[in-house]
């Protein structure tokens, strides 16, 4: 039989080296790169994590230095002032004929009309007749329309709203004869149709002076009846015995 010859020492260490090789590369490929894989995704996610959380954090800083915008009493109060929630119509009577005595003119007729609906509010039409002269009538126009008013982004309201719709100028003499229509508006829904007169007349002469005649006629006819009674007898119509 035949002796082998020894392995030498260099192929040994070749093939251990080798067999270490395919070891390592084995459980590089089995259990480090699975892992590696695991914990890439995981760094991803925790990343994501964090960006959501930096964003919320933001958010929430934002809205705590956001200062909610103040309601202030007065504007409330101003912007009811220049269009309130009813109609009250002898406050607008009265409304106008202040700012028409203001400019030296005295209304001859106020003939409000019926509201019609908007959005959101309700438009009451009024006519306005009066006399005056150049001066005086566009001073009139320029009142109404600066009794509310924006200045800076503030409303500004020392009466109401008064829109002027148009305007028809005759003349008469050394005057102008005016027509004038306005809008007023209401907050909220139509007001009811009783709230607004059908005219307002100038004056009440007219008034008084039929219950005069009344007066008069009811009088003459109890004249006339008394009168007509019959003398009694011995006496003479003309009363001599």
């Amino acid at each position: 039989m035949k002796n082998r010859k020894p392995i030498p020492r260099a192929a040994i260490f070749a093939l251990i080296a080798v067999g270490a090789a395919v070891l390592a590369f084995g459980g590089y490929t089995l259990l480090v790169k699975p892992q590696k894989a695991k914990v890439a995704t995981i760094e991803k996610e925790i990343a994501d994590k964090q960006s959501t959380i930096d964003q919320y954090r933001s958010e929430a800083a934002a809205a705590k230095n956001t200062v909610a915008p103040k309601i202030r009493v007065a504007e409330v109060y101003r912007l009811a002032r220049a269009m309130p929630a009813n109609l009250d119509m002898p406050d607008i009577l009265l409304e106008l004929d202040q700012v028409a005595r203001d400019s030296g003119i005295e209304l001859q007729s106020i003939t409000p009309q019926a509201p019609t609906p908007g959005n959101g509010f309700s438009i009451v039409p009024i006519s306005l007749t009066f006399q005056g002269d150049y001066y005086s009538v566009t001073d009139l126009l320029y009142r109404l329309r600066s009794l509310v008013t924006v200045r800076h982004a503030a409303l500004d309201a020392n009466g109401r709203l008064f829109a002027v719709q148009s305007i028809t100028l005759s003349p008469n003499g050394n005057l102008l004869t005016a027509n004038v229509s306005v809008d007023t508006y209401v907050y909220g829904g139509t007001p009811p149709a009783e709230a607004a007169p059908a005219a307002v007349p100038a004056s009440t002469d007219t008034t008084s002076t039929d219950t005069t005649s009344t007066d008069t006629s009811t009088t003459s006819t109890d004249s006339s009846s008394t009168d007509s009674t019959p003398p009694p007898d011995g006496a003479s119509a003309e009363g001599a015995p």
